[in-house]
Formats: C-alpha cells, sequence, structure tokens
C-alpha cells in the first residue's frame, strides 16, 4: 500500500513539474486570434456597448404593429435581410405556391394554407423568446405558458419566433388537430 501512495505522489510530483520540450517561448506579446473571430467579438462588443447606452435607435427593434408594407421594409433593412416584397393578402410564388401577405417565408404560406398558428404548453417552458420577436401575435402571462392572441400579423416576426423557440413548441398546425394543450389566439375548432 505505501508503495501504491509512493507512486501516486511520484506521478503527482512529475506531472506538476514544468516540461521543457523544443525551444524556449518567447515573452513579447501573445498572437492575435484569428481575425474572423476578433472580426465577430469586437463586433458584438460594440453593438453591446450601443445597446446598452441606447444607441441603437428604433430602426433596429421590431415594430410590432406594422404589417404594411413600410414596416416590412422597415425591419428588412433593419436585419440586413434582402428580400422581395409582394403586395397585400394572398399572394402567388414563383414555384406556384400561395403566400399570405408581403412576405413569402414557411409562416406566410402555412397561414395562406389555412393552418392554425399555436404552441403546445405541454412543451412551453415560457422563455419569452416568442413575445421578444412579436407581442403582437405572442404573450407569456405572469407564472404561465406563452399563448397565442392572434392569428395574423407581421408574417416576418412569427417566423422569427418560430425558428428561435429553443424547443419549438411553437408551429403552424391543420385546423383539424388543435387540441386542448394548443394555445391558439382565438381559432374556434368547428364540431
Amino acid at each position: 500500500m505505501k508503495a501504491l501512495r509512493k507512486q501516486e505522489a511520484t506521478k503527482k510530483t512529475a506531472s506538476s513539474t514544468p516540461r521543457s520540450s523544443g525551444p524556449p517561448r518567447s515573452s513579447g506579446p501573445p498572437s492575435a486570434p484569428p481575425t474572423s473571430s476578433s472580426n465577430t467579438t469586437s463586433r458584438f462588443a460594440e453593438l453591446a456597448s450601443k445597446a446598452a447606452a441606447g444607441e441603437l435607435g428604433e430602426a433596429l427593434y421590431a415594430d410590432d404593429s406594422g404589417t404594411d408594407r413600410q414596416a416590412y421594409v422597415a425591419r428588412m433593412k433593419a436585419n440586413g435581410r434582402q428580400v422581395e416584397l409582394a403586395g397585400e393578402g394572398l399572394n402567388l410564388a414563383q414555384d406556384g405556391m400561395e403566400f399570405w401577405g408581403p412576405i413569402d417565408n414557411e409562416s406566410s404560406r402555412a397561414k395562406a394554407g389555412g393552418e392554425i398558428l399555436t404552441i403546445d404548453q405541454w412543451e412551453c417552458i415560457t422563455c419569452g423568446t416568442c413575445e421578444e420577436n412579436t407581442k403582437v401575435v405572442f404573450q407569456v402571462p405572469d407564472d404561465e405558458k406563452a399563448e397565442v392572441l392572434k392569428q395574423d400579423g407581421p408574417m416576418d416576426l412569427i417566423q422569427d419566433a418560430i425558428d428561435a423557440c429553443p424547443v419549438t413548441c411553437i408551429s403552424w398546425i391543420n385546423p383539424e388537430t388543435v387540441e386542448e394543450q394548443h394555445s391558439h389566439g382565438g381559432f374556434r375548432k368547428k364540431k
């Protein structure tokens, strides 16, 4: 037993002793991290500083109430997206599929197809991500699960909320499959 403890002590001493392999290291400044990481970090730090100081302005924040063309254009510009906008109401995409509103995305296609926007109450973790994207469509009441307030709204922000949900509990579903665990913003299932 003593021999085993002596071996362990020797291993600890040997591993804590610095080893020198290769040429000695210079004492100059450390090398810079890769440029892309450095740019990303500095860009993030810059935006964080501006946000803390209130210098970002209204352009970078979502206009929750705007479903008109100007609101979509402002959000696209603020988010650096290049999207061709269509007209209001029902539109036809180049691939022949219908979509609702001025932007063609999964949510606008689901709405045009008659699907219902829902939040599965069993899956929701009350993180508030959906409400952060658009308070006009989603709400997280105190100490409760997120709810869908209505079936219409800014389709770009609805899709952003769906994409950002960490547990993927927000979805468009067939009206026939709506069940009690789904918050569905005023949709009434036909009997």
